[in-house]
């Protein structure tokens, strides 16, 4: 706690106010390099270790729970754009990261630096509605017997408005998740392979993405995750592919012609 108690408020809220609110925040201490675990990784792995370690912590920190499932290092490895034994090694090898009985590895270090960050963030989120609501009650009181009414009716309307507006929003963000066959399609479609495995894995983490989100457009998820050139299909085997949807189309059109 007393790293965060040490800053000036002001400094608090301008860096609270200018943060990206697409990005979420960790702490990265100036002198990390000298842990102990820390060098040991550096002189094994040199500066690439270093880099693959503090990715993962941004892997992690993108999570909803702080944690990822050790079975997808592979994914990991592909994201980095480093082997894999290299990611594995970074966090099995050098007491940096725990396992837990799910498979789900994560750092206690790293959930220790953040909790002061999260319990300020949630002191200022709830002072903001204390604040709203008190400035809310402060109007109404300033206003004339025969308009209170008036403005309570527009609060009434607002909540209205903005429960139908959440309804909607909920309505098109439904996502069904799509059929083995339909995955296999599609990547036959585009001259890939491995569908099978793209289709286990979203399946298997309920249709959420490395980051926990859940997967709302299914087909854009493959073409940015799953579409590069290790998946794609050979070149006789891509012929061989358009040969039959051809051929799966001129019998289509045979039958529509009976």
């Amino acid at each position: 706690m007393g790293y965060w108690s040490a800053l000036p408020p002001l400094f608090l809220r301008a860096f609270l106010f200018n943060m990206n609110k697409d990005a979420f925040y960790f702490p990265h201490f100036s002198n990390a390099r000298n842990d102990r675990k820390i060098l040991r990784l550096r002189r094994e792995l040199g500066t690439e270790g270093y880099g693959i370690y503090f990715m993962i912590l941004e892997i992690l920190r993108d999570s909803s729970d702080y944690k990822y499932p050790i079975e997808d290092i592979d994914l990991l490895a592909d994201e980095f754009k480093v082997s894999e034994p290299k990611v594995r090694t970074v966090i099995c090898n050098y007491q940096l990261f725990e396992i837990d009985q799910n498979q789900m590895f994560f750092s206690a270090k790293f959930n220790e630096y953040l909790a002061p960050y999260l319990r300020m963030k949630e002191q200022r989120r709830l002072a903001g509605i204390a604040s709203a609501t008190k400035r809310l009650n402060l109007t109404i009181a300033e206003q004339p017997l025969n308009d209170r009414s008036t403005t309570v009716q527009q609060s009434k309307g607002k909540e209205i408005k903005e429960s139908k507006v959440n309804k909607e929003k909920k309505e098109k963000e439904v996502f069904t998740p799509p059929s083995l066959d339909e995955v296999k399609q599609f990547f036959t479609d585009n001259g890939y392979i491995n569908a099978d495995k793209a289709w286990n894995y979203y399946n298997d983490g309920n249709w959420k993405d490395s980051k926990g989100k859940q997967v709302l457009n299914w087909k854009q998820k493959m073409r940015v995750v799953w579409f590069k050139d290790e998946n794609k299909k050979p070149t006789n085997q891509l012929k061989i592919s358009m040969e039959d949807q051809y051929r799966r189309e001129r019998e289509r059109l045979i039958e529509l012609n009976k």
